[in-house]
């Protein structure tokens, strides 16, 4: 875990270095690029349980136990894609408009590393997103809700269900998935993939961020 942990770490500082950050907490972010960030949440999101049922279906003879963590796990995220499309509606983005929005270039690396992790290299590895996913979530999810009410003035809850519901079920979820990772990838080939997809994902959510800003950015 202690890898993990420096990822979730350099994450965390590397997302609040970010433009679209720094301008969220400075109280001054504009709807525009909250909009990007739901229209990316909106493509990424649906593809969380479909990757997580392929990732179980694939462990099922190795790794048992992750096998049904993952298929209970994939249940758990079923419809929270819709999450971000209710809140596109609150911010005037018909349904049509959002799900004709292609993902931001980071974002489909992103998906199409997820399908390729679950479906064809080592599937335990897909923990490795979960985690920093999760992480997300959890370490910034509650006060990332409250800043963007008060920035975008946004009435009651409207359009804020993805980030308030994330940074509230994500609590749960960083521990649940720490318990899994620590009891059931024991096998050092295991623990190394599950590291690696953790470190492509990072660099893939924060240059997403980066991008939603409409920062420029070097493929290095």
């Amino acid at each position: 875990m202690e890898h993990l942990l420096e990822v979730r770490k350099r994450v965390f500082d590397e997302l609040r270095d970010t433009q679209v950050v720094k301008t969220l907490f400075h109280g001054t972010l504009d709807r525009a690029a909250y909009v990007r960030y739901l229209l990316n949440a909106y493509n990424y999101a649906q593809h969380s349980p479909k990757v997580m049922a392929v990732a179980a279906a694939r462990c099922t003879d190795t790794h048992p136990e992750l096998a049904t963590y993952l298929l209970h796990h994939a249940i758990e995220e079923q419809g929270h894609y819709l999450w971000a499309l209710e809140d596109l509606r609150d911010l005037n983005v018909g349904d049509v408009e959002a799900q004709a929005a292609r993902p931001l270039p980071s974002c489909a690396a992103m998906i199409g590393y997820i399908h390729y992790t679950a479906g064809y290299a080592n599937p335990v590895g897909l923990l490795g997103w979960m985690y920093v996913l999760e992480a997300v979530g959890n370490d910034l999810g509650t006060v990332v809700a409250k800043s963007l009410k008060n920035a975008l003035k946004l009435p009651g809850s409207a359009g804020l269900r993805f980030v308030a519901r994330h940074g509230v079920s994500d609590t749960d979820h960083a521990r649940e998935l720490t318990e899994q990772i620590q009891k059931y990838v024991t096998q050092d080939a295991d623990l190394k993939d599950v590291d690696y997809v953790a470190d492509v994902v990072a660099d893939l959510y924060v240059r997403m961020f980066h991008e939603i800003g409409q920062e420029r950015q070097r493929w290095d």
